[in-house]
């Protein structure tokens, strides 16, 4: 029996599977179909078993026992698979790695540490990459350069068959408590009465695992999530492993997102900054998990302004001065507190022009009121209309006299005096104004005080042109150049969603802890996620500078004194640590001395020949004419993913070093007592 012969009857045994197929049974779902036969399903198997052929074809016979030969399966059926773009497309759009949609994929994306290193701009050289700029005279056009950094990094991919316990708790260690007397032990896990952690925290470890090692305490807990994730601009100097290609980037964003949707609680929210590389996609992507009727909006927010070097080229493309925001929430069940942004009184107020004169007269004695135009009024008041302060401030200070009416057209006010003011009861006792059959607004709820300065204001929409983007490095008294996000930005969406101090706040790409710092000093609970060494030390900076009380950003607007604490922890290294230690070599010599190492104190991939490699491969011509980089991209895939981090249920064994606190601590956060 040839192979199209066996493709077909695998499509007609498999016909009785009704998963695989569509309604009319002509199109079979592989990607599934493969997923399946890796989870060893055990209907596919048996109908494949049943058919002589095909069990000849895919089993192996030990003894009494028939073992389904799981790879060959799948390359049989790779191989011979039917390209029909139209019933591969017809009923279902996504995005695609280029062979399967990007939301059936298993694959996982591991490792991504910098969160900054491809925000268009580049990083400061703190960061150690420097851009600028040169004239070139050959093209007449200034050139953005960028200075090389000297550590390169790589994302990994994980297949689903490589996956094994990569999202299972890991040991916690290096416990610190930062309070207003500076850095602490932790000797205690603060809980509420229903046993759920009630600490700030942050977290330094790979954001994936640090996500999964969080569900058991906090699925379903977490109010609002912010992440300002890498943008994949391709615009630096940085090398990763394949590249990091835009279905790599889909599925690196895939992982954490769903992640973060089981943390979500019922009312939960996420908004996801980012720039237009990506953002039409990660808006697909977005729809697939947390579903399209959950979305709510697209906010487009000015992050720079007209003036530089983006100007240089405005006579070939239209300089870019925004980014995007992405609102998500995980059911229907939301309920927003409005926002407002200061205006001019034109703007928010332009159709307030009546003026009632109230002589003192209560408001249910409101049909005794007089009223007259607003330019009446500053006439009787003897305001020159020619100063624009003494207008301004005679509007604030009478804003609760000056006022417009509206239409209602659910009410009939037919019965109503329409000469004079009427006041109508709510059922509740509450009570508004009818004035010509119309609703009566007041100025007075448009103004709000802000910096301690009554101010006209506009409801808050999706089109952000207020936000101050100057200055930044003087927020938190940290810096990180191009990468850092105002604090009005996370003080709108937090005050947008929480009502509650014990909502919690969670960042997983924290950067350098704006997003700690602002629910700081708004008096939520924040859940901060990084990788970065730099990124750490700057985040644990700025937040001590916020429980000492610091006066910059939000500060001065929330009456912020300082106070309160947060904990810091790592996820235990163990491969993790063998990555740096790849990463760290500065020759192909230091790689040599390394292997030995290696492969006495770390876990390497178990499909790696350790005595051919160290004898061979190494010692190759080939090899050794490799850049640097690709040969630590080689050292790099000998170590065993599933293992970067050290297991809680494992962390007992002595060869990790963990001590008994540190022991005990990770049991604690894990509620293991508990159980």
């Amino acid at each position: 029996m040839d192979n199209s012969q066996i493709k077909s009857k695998v499509e007609t045994i498999l016909k009785q599977d009704d998963r695989l197929w569509n309604e009319d049974k002509t199109d079979l779902n592989q990607t599934l179909l493969l997923d399946l036969v890796d989870k060893t399903d055990e209907n596919i198997i048996n109908l494949l078993l049943q058919d002589n052929d095909l069990r000849e074809k895919f089993f192996i016979k030990i003894k009494d026992v028939y073992v389904f030969k799981t790879n060959d399966f799948k390359f049989f059926m790779e191989e011979h698979k039917v390209d029909n773009s139209f019933t591969q497309y017809k009923n279902r759009i996504g995005l695609t790695d280029g062979k399967r949609f990007i939301k059936d994929t298993n694959d996982v994306v591991l490792d991504f540490p910098y969160k900054d290193c491809v925000l268009e701009g580049g990083q400061s050289t703190e960061e150690g990459i420097d851009n600028y700029y040169e004239y070139s005279e050959k093209d007449s056009k200034y050139e953005e350069k960028q200075a090389k950094r000297k550590e390169i990094f790589f994302n990994q991919i994980l297949a689903k068959d490589e996956i094994d316990r990569l999202f299972d708790e890991k040991a916690l260690v290096n416990w610190k408590r930062f309070t207003k007397d500076g850095e602490q032990e932790v000797n205690e896990i603060k809980r509420d009465d229903n046993g759920i952690i009630r600490e700030n925290m942050i977290i330094k470890g790979n954001n994936l695992l640090a996500l999964h090692s969080l569900k058991k305490q906090f699925s379903g807990k977490v109010k609002l999530i912010y992440i300002d994730p890498p943008y994949n601009t391709g615009n630096d100097d940085f090398k990763y492993n394949d590249n990091f290609t835009h279905s790599t980037w889909l599925t690196f964003m895939k992982n954490r997102l769903e992640i973060a949707k089981d943390l979500l609680s019922d009312d939960g929210s996420i908004f996801i900054q980012i720039n237009d590389i990506e953002q039409a996609y990660l808006k697909v992507l977005c729809d697939s998990i947390f579903k399209r009727e959950n979305f709510h909006t697209n906010i487009c927010i000015q992050m720079s302004h007209l003036s530089g070097v983006k100007m240089a080229h405005k006579d070939k493309k239209l300089p870019k001065i925004k980014e995007f925001i992405l609102f998500y929430t995980k059911s229907p069940r939301i309920k927003l507190n409005p926002q407002h942004v200061p205006a001019s009184w034109e703007e928010a107020l332009e159709r307030y022009t009546s003026f009632v004169k109230k002589y003192n007269y209560s408001d249910t004695e409101c049909n005794k009121w007089d009223i007259v135009t607003l330019k009446q009024a500053m006439k009787e008041a003897g305001i020159n209309s020619k100063d624009k302060k003494a207008i301004d401030c005679f509007k604030i200070d009478h804003a609760d006299s000056i006022f417009r009416t509206a239409r209602n057209r659910g009410a009939d006010y037919s019965n109503l005096d329409p000469t004079h003011f009427n006041l109508i009861k709510n059922p509740d006792n509450s009570y508004y104004f009818v004035y010509k059959g119309e609703d009566v607004n007041f100025a007075a709820d448009k103004i709000i005080s802000i910096n301690n300065k009554m101010t006209p204001v506009i409801p808050l929409g999706d089109i952000w042109t207020d936000i101050g983007i100057n200055n930044l490095s003087n927020e938190g008294g940290v810096d990180l150049r191009f990468g850092k996000k105002p604090e009005k930005i996370l003080e709108r969406i937090i005050k947008l969603i929480s009502k509650s101090d014990d909502d919690v706040i969670m960042d997983f790409f924290s950067g350098s802890g704006t997003t700690g710092a602002v629910a700081h000093k708004l008096n939520k609970k924040y859940i901060l996620i990084e990788q970065l060494d730099t990124h750490i030390n700057k985040t644990i900076k700025r937040l001590s500078n916020v429980i000492a009380g610091e006066n910059n950003g939000i500060s001065k607007t929330n009456n912020w004194q300082g106070g309160g604490d947060f904990i810091y922890f790592e996820l235990a290294k163990w491969n993790e640590k063998a990555k740096e230690e790849i990463l760290a070599c500065n020759r192909l010599e230091d790689l040599k001395t390394l292997f030995d190492n290696l492969y006495d104190k770390y876990f390497l991939n178990y499909n790696l020949k350790i005595k051919e490699f160290k004898e061979k491969v190494i010692e190759e011509d080939k090899f050794k004419n490799l850049p640097l980089d690709e040969q630590k991209k080689m050292f790099l895939t000998m170590l065993d993913l599933n293992q970067m981090y050290v297991q809680k249920s494992e962390m007992a064994d002595k060869r990790f070093g963990i001590s008994k606190k540190d022991q005990d601590l990770t049991n604690n956060f894990y509620n293991s007592d508990r159980d």
